[in-house]
């Protein structure tokens, strides 16, 4: 990476231009990718519910007019212009007062790209999960995209809680000192951080998960534990043996 790519900031466009081939030979599949990890962007958006007062329009328009810019310093300039020509159409339909001409418009955009490489611009958001722009719709499915969007992360970010619980659970009776308390739920409760239904439902749902939880309850125990153990295994076979000895008198 040279020191001029370093300086550029990652928005929802820049993540679609850098894995287009993934996105576009995923389009039959998948609706969105995940990127790994949260990646910092700068976002953007323009609420047709908002509504820009006469007074702040002007400086408004071209702070966001100069920050978007500035996020995409690294796209070709004819591609910048369109982005900003469509964001000052929205802008213009929130303000009031009819505040910035045609021209005024022009002007700022064009300045803006002037200035696209000396403007500061931070990240203002995270994004993991990347929607698929070129994802193929089943023809009645387009209308309802935003939904089908909403219930397919909802789907992949609760597959990846499960597995971060799973891995965190695992871990914490792997790592568990024998020499400690004999292991229960409350205890595993208490080191993963996790609620205590939370625990029985992995513990019921994944029988390895259970498996390993056993091993390491039979195992565990401070030394005084050990020692009521032992005397209540010998206390329960002393037990037996008499009453077979009784059933035979």
């Amino acid at each position: 990476m040279n020191i001029r790519d370093s300086l550029f900031i990652e928005t929802e466009s820049s993540l679609i231009r850098k894995h287009k081939q993934l996105l576009w030979d995923n389009r039959n599949e998948s609706i969105m990718i995940d990127l790994g990890r949260d990646i910092p962007i700068f976002k953007w958006f323009i609420s047709n519910k908002s509504t820009w007062e006469s007074y702040s329009v002007i400086n408004k328009t071209e702070w966001l007019l100069n920050q978007i810019a500035a996020a995409h310093k690294q796209f070709p300039e004819d591609s910048v212009k369109d982005m900003l020509t469509d964001a000052a159409k929205r802008m213009r339909n929130i303000s009031k007062g009819g505040m910035i001409s045609n021209a005024g418009y022009e002007f700022i955009i064009d300045k803006a790209i002037e200035l696209k490489d000396v403007t500061d611009v931070i990240p203002n958001h995270t994004i993991r999960y990347l929607k698929n722009p070129y994802f193929i719709w089943e023809k009645g499915d387009f209308e309802n995209r935003k939904e089908i969007y909403r219930t397919h992360l909802n789907c992949v970010i609760n597959r990846g809680i499960s597995e971060i619980n799973y891995d965190l659970i695992k871990t914490k009776l792997i790592d568990y000192d024998l020499n400690q308390k004999k292991m229960n739920k409350t205890i595993l409760k208490e080191a993963t951080s996790l609620s205590l239904s939370t625990i029985k439902n992995y513990l019921n749902k994944y029988p390895e998960l259970k498996e390993i939880y056993l091993i390491i309850k039979e195992n565990s125990g401070t030394a005084e534990q050990r020692k009521q153990k032992v005397y209540n295994l010998n206390k329960k076979k002393v037990a037996q043996e008499f009453k077979s000895l009784a059933h035979y008198l």
